[in-house]
């Protein structure tokens, strides 16, 4: 991460008195646990901020300080506001409604850790090689030298720990685990943080699980597994981490997960292991993520979705 940029994340922070921080649709733990951690910040340093996430937050999080005050893009009119920070977003159009919120003079601060991240913002933290959108704030908050204490060590641990999939994934280095650790001293409680995170489940998610699994198929020799939800069965919500169960077979390289949020328009999940590069399967579909996690949607039926997305994923195999 280039030193410059934090200096001018910071003076961003510090310039301004009112902000507007949001995250991408669907938030998952990195872009909540990294707004509540960048308001707590914020509010240290004298200014003050209002979380508005496109379709509100996850209930799963509600543990965490300052929950109870993020606001969906849809509950009020919206505001103009002219100091936005966008976190965990390739692009800024994957804010959805809250563009509504943002000022046409508005200046933005653009913190993200996705590949191929466009530099919208007039100051952009940008880290490809973090393991979390909430690592990278994790430096810029010790960038102000203000004090961590347990609300915000609590924020930024769980998103790290969500997108690293508890420690587990690629992006995860040695650098990570040490942030981990510095956040556990700053009082962020490791077990009860990993248990709400990933043994906090409503009884419709563990549902529609059983339902992807009983759809489950191997292709290309064994090396691909593919599942599918219907539109009736994401009415209950869109699962993010069902696709993960797809690499648990043995000699499965890569995993999709098909959604269909409308009839006829799939939101895909891509997983992959090792060196397979999903997000450059993603992008053939405009969509895009991280080398072992990535997404994109297509429209059409869904035989003919997975048969495309399978005629690219073994072009990488």
């Amino acid at each position: 991460m280039d030193p410059a940029e934090l200096d001018r994340a910071v003076a961003f922070l510090q310039r301004g008195d009112e902000f507007l921080l949001t995250a991408h649709v669907h938030s998952d733990g990195d872009a909540i646990g990294g707004c509540l951690a960048l308001q707590r910040l914020i509010r240290q340093m004298r200014g003050s901020a209002t979380i508005v996430l496109p379709d509100g937050p996850d209930d799963r999080y509600a543990f965490l300080a300052g929950w109870d005050e993020i606001q969906a893009a849809t509950a009020s009119p919206p505001r103009q506001y002219r100091h936005v920070a966008i976190l965990d977003c390739p692009h800024r159009a994957r804010i959805g409604e809250v563009a509504a919120y943002i000022a046409a003079d508005a200046l933005v601060l653009n913190v993200d850790h996705h590949v191929g991240n466009r530099a919208f913002g007039h100051v952009n933290l940008l880290a490809p090689a973090a393991s979390s959108t909430c690592e990278i704030l994790y430096r810029l908050a010790r960038a102000t030298e203000l004090p961590l204490d347990r609300e915000m060590a609590a924020q930024l641990y769980t998103g790290i720990l969500f997108d690293t999939g508890g420690f587990r994934y690629s992006l995860a280095t040695a650098a990570t685990l040490e942030i981990g650790a510095d956040l556990v001293r700053c009082g962020a409680q490791l077990d009860t943080i990993a248990d709400r995170v990933f043994a906090n489940r409503p009884l419709s998610e563990v549902v529609q699980l059983g339902q992807a699994l009983r759809t489950l198929k191997l292709h290309a020799g064994g090396r691909v597994v593919c599942m599918h939800l219907t539109y009736p069965q994401l009415r209950s919500g869109d699962p993010e981490d069902i696709v993960n169960h797809g690499l648990a077979i043995r000699g499965v390289q890569a995993a999709l997960l098909l959604k269909e949020r409308h009839p006829g328009q799939f939101r895909v999940s891509l997983r992959s292991r090792g060196a397979l590069d999903v997000a450059q399967v993603a992008a053939r579909f405009g969509g895009g993520g991280h080398l072992n996690a990535a997404g994109c949607t297509l429209e059409g039926a869904r035989e003919e979705v997975e048969r495309r997305l399978l005629e690219a994923l073994e072009q990488h195999l």
